[in-house]
């Protein structure tokens, strides 16, 4: 059965979801601006080379958030514009949520989420991971960072 998340609740569990993931992590954000928790969880999961893709919908970001990128082999990076989703998921958890992966959003805003878990909602997770992939698909992979 799915639950709701508060603000505190998204960030825990999107912490939670980016560490337990063992082969595949996929995050949706239209905003890339992301916190130093989440950068060390991601080059955690980097070193472990576990495949991780990223997808955001808006093209400023700051070269900080370039760089960060640059370094890191096994995070692929891809563009989709009109994107207004926002959800995260491993092989077994999805978020499906209006917290943006960036930093003034997981400190300042009110935000709410659904937590979906695989082994509760097949069906739920399915039709939420195909429409992640479709988003993907529909993605221009970012392969060099100007």
């Amino acid at each position: 059965m799915a639950k709701f998340l508060n603000t505190s609740g998204t960030n825990y569990y999107l912490e939670e979801l980016i560490k337990g993931a063992k082969d595949r992590l996929i995050l949706i954000s239209p905003y890339l601006r992301l916190n130093d928790r989440i950068k060390e969880l991601l080059e955690d999961k980097n070193r472990l080379k576990i495949d991780v893709r990223i997808v955001y919908g808006k093209s400023e970001l700051q070269p900080v958030e370039v760089n960060w990128l640059k370094g890191l082999s096994y995070v692929r990076t891809s563009f989709c514009k009109n994107l207004h989703a926002k959800c995260y998921l491993n092989e077994e958890t999805c978020i499906i949520t209006s917290l943006n992966l960036y930093e003034f959003s997981q400190v300042n805003n009110n935000e709410m989420g659904v937590l979906v878990q695989r082994s509760y909602d097949p069906d739920l997770f399915r039709d939420t991971y195909q429409e992640a992939q479709r988003i993907i698909r529909i993605s221009d992979e970012v392969r060099e960072f100007t």
